[in-house]
């Protein structure tokens, strides 16, 4: 099962994408699924098991346009 990340931000978006990708975890850079109604139009999918990992980047990267985690 997958995890999307959403972002009001795009490079906050793309900042936690790199951080993943330093990480060697496998992320991608999606569009904001519309049924969402949120963020700016893309966000990050991840492996749900790598919830904590993330949660741990958005903090140590200072993220404060984080909208929350949805299922995919």
């Amino acid at each position: 099962m997958n995890t999307i990340a959403v972002f009001k931000s795009r490079s906050h978006a793309l900042a936690v994408y790199r951080h993943l990708q330093s990480k060697k975890i496998v992320a991608s850079v999606i569009n904001t699924p519309s049924r969402l109604h949120l963020g700016c139009g893309i966000s990050v999918v991840f492996p749900s098991a790598y919830v904590s990992i993330v949660k741990n980047a958005i903090s140590a990267l200072n993220v404060d346009s984080f909208v929350g985690f949805f299922a995919k």
